[in-house]
């Protein structure tokens, strides 16, 4: 296997992609060379990458034997081929899912629990969460580490990217028209979703929860290695394209005032804490999030009735913090320490 740190992000063709693209034009990688793949009907492009144009090159005709790490943007593809980069002698990361449920495969999220990744030669392959799980547990952590855990309470308010390219696309037709003083058409939805909410991502199970809200539950509990925490999750697609707000409920193991957890917030990596009681002293997804690296926490509060209860606001870039760098950090600690 190659020790050279060269990698391979195959999926160049969606939104991940491109926001993968994004993220390494800015940042610094312990990467070698990088190759940029995508199925046959999809590849030839030329973009720009470090200032340079980079060929996509096909994936069906790579040799998987050149890189150390391959990175999948896109869940189809990377349950193609992924047993394919393995054998190769390759480690991969899924960013996309795909193989976020199998038990020998660990899920990371890169500040939360990177000691996870001691287990991935085992498979071979280290899953990323969904951008909602990051979001969650990067704000959630430096709370658990210092006052414990009782329960988690989340409710998500997700633009259209944080489920699909078509539902943006579905979400851009219906405003056009009802703008334009037409009917909607549903497209990818149950119900019409320009300037409405829509209670439910996924389908649901006996219990009534949603795919995402037991998805959500799971990996938060796996991640911080609590199989019996109480998690509650609601899950919410909003009317807006991109970026992702949560609301989340905190009750600590040991009291935690709302100042201690402030402090804790403001030190924690990849977070970044706007709360003042001035006029704009919160942050939103478009705002503040877009386009930056932080989970951004705001309107952190106590109940006064129960000392061991902390609410707050989150909100970041799902595609950019939620996939895109966490996968590449992933991909970064593999190179860095698991080769």
């Amino acid at each position: 296997m190659s020790k050279t740190g060269d990698v391979a992000i195959v999926g160049m063709s969606g939104l991940a992609g491109e926001t993968l693209l994004n993220v390494l034009d800015e940042h610094e990688f312990a990467f070698g060379r990088i190759h940029l793949l995508d199925t046959e009907d999809r590849a030839g492009g030329r973009p720009m990458l470090k200032g340079q144009s980079q060929r996509v090159e096909v994936l069906e005709r790579f040799d998987f034997t050149q890189v150390a790490v391959v990175l999948f943007a896109d869940a189809e593809l990377a349950t193609g081929w992924a047993e394919r980069a393995v054998k190769a002698g390759c480690l991969v990361v899924d960013g996309c899912g795909a193989f976020r449920g199998e038990a020998d495969v660990p899920l990371v999220v890169a500040e939360v629990n990177p000691q996870a990744l001691e287990g991935v030669r085992a498979r071979g392959v280290v899953s990323c969460p969904d951008a909602q799980v990051v979001q969650t547990l990067i704000a959630l952590q430096p709370l658990v580490a210092e006052a414990g855990l009782q329960s988690v309470t989340v409710a998500t308010y997700q633009s259209m990217s944080t489920v699909g390219g078509e539902e943006v696309e579905a979400l851009a037709l219906q405003t056009g028209r009802l703008l334009n003083g037409q009917p909607p058409e549903k497209g990818a939805f149950d119900k019409q979703a320009a300037f409405n909410l829509i209670p439910r991502i996924g389908e649901l199970d006996e219990s009534g929860s949603s795919t995402a809200e037991v998805r959500l539950a799971e990996d938060i509990r796996r991640i911080l290695q609590l199989p019996q925490l109480p998690v509650s999750a609601t899950c919410v697609l909003v009317p807006t394209f991109f970026g992702s707000a949560q609301v989340m409920q905190v009750r600590t193991r040991d009291a935690l005032p709302a100042k201690r957890a402030a402090t804790l917030l403001r030190k924690a990596p990849g977070v970044k804490l706007l709360d003042r009681p001035s006029a704009g002293g919160y942050p939103t997804p478009v705002a503040d999030a877009t386009g930056t690296d932080q989970v951004w926490v705001g309107r952190l509060r106590q109940d006064s009735l129960d000392p061991v209860s902390v609410s707050m606001w989150l909100v970041s870039d799902n595609l950019r913090k939620g996939v895109a760098l966490n996968a590449l950090a992933v991909a970064d600690l593999l190179i860095k320490g698991h080769l």
